[in-house]
């Protein structure tokens, strides 16, 4: 005899399975977001130190430059920065370094003054070679390192020669929203700020800046 009843043997009703299919369907959206808001964060977090390294990257470099310029033997300072001259209210900084413009010379003369002042053809730079196209120190056929942002937001370094005719043009950086600069009262160091937008891979944009005080090694 059975004694099963046609209640015990019922499947799902069409509610139930409803009911099931729409908690499931919820369960799996929310893994999906949750996965897809930690694959946003890792992108963006990525994007951020790129942005922040390519910052610092070009400081170092203007750092490098800049901290040797200062004020000539005749308190004359070295550096000048054109308010707002560039794309967007950005600035120019333009200034000159010692340096030795004929093989066998110091950037120091008899009197212990800088000798000669003008930029190097390329970066980095420590002979007469890259500072002098002539070798003669009659004249100086570089004579100002000049860093800018263009209209394409890119940092650049220019070399210039004595009537501000560009000689050479080199990208340091690029996504460079703004680049500002300034010297103190008494123009012993100067204030450079910088920053950048980038956009990660799930375009979202991401933006960093910095800020450092450079100290001019040279008094006259």
């Amino acid at each position: 005899m059975n004694n099963f009843k046609d209640s015990d043997c019922r499947g799902f009703t069409l509610f139930e399975t409803l009911v099931s299919v729409s908690i499931f369907a919820i369960a799996v959206t929310g893994v999906f977001l949750l996965l897809l808001a930690g694959q946003s964060t890792f992108f963006n977090a990525g994007t951020s130190i790129e942005a922040q390294q390519s910052l610092r990257m070009a400081l170092v470099k203007v750092t490098r430059e800049l901290q040797e310029s200062g004020i000539d033997n005749n308190g004359v300072s070295q550096v000048t920065i054109l308010q707002g001259a560039g794309p967007n209210g950005t600035d120019i900084l333009r200034f000159s370094m010692p340096v030795i413009c004929h093989s066998g010379d110091s950037v120091i003369n008899s009197s212990g003054d800088v000798a000669h002042w003008g930029a190097p053809l390329t970066w980095g730079c420590t002979s007469s070679s890259c500072m002098d196209a002539d070798n003669d120190c009659m004249t100086l056929d570089y004579k100002y390192v000049e860093y800018s942002k263009n209209a394409q937001n890119e940092l650049i370094r220019k070399v210039l020669n004595n009537g501000g005719g560009t000689v050479r043009e080199d990208l340091v950086a690029q996504d460079i929203l703004d680049f500002q600069a300034a010297k103190s009262t008494d123009e012993k160091t100067v204030t450079l700020q910088m920053s950048t937008q980038k956009k990660s891979v799930v375009n979202r944009v991401v933006g960093a800046s910095t800020s450092t005080e450079i100290y001019l090694r040279n008094r006259g």
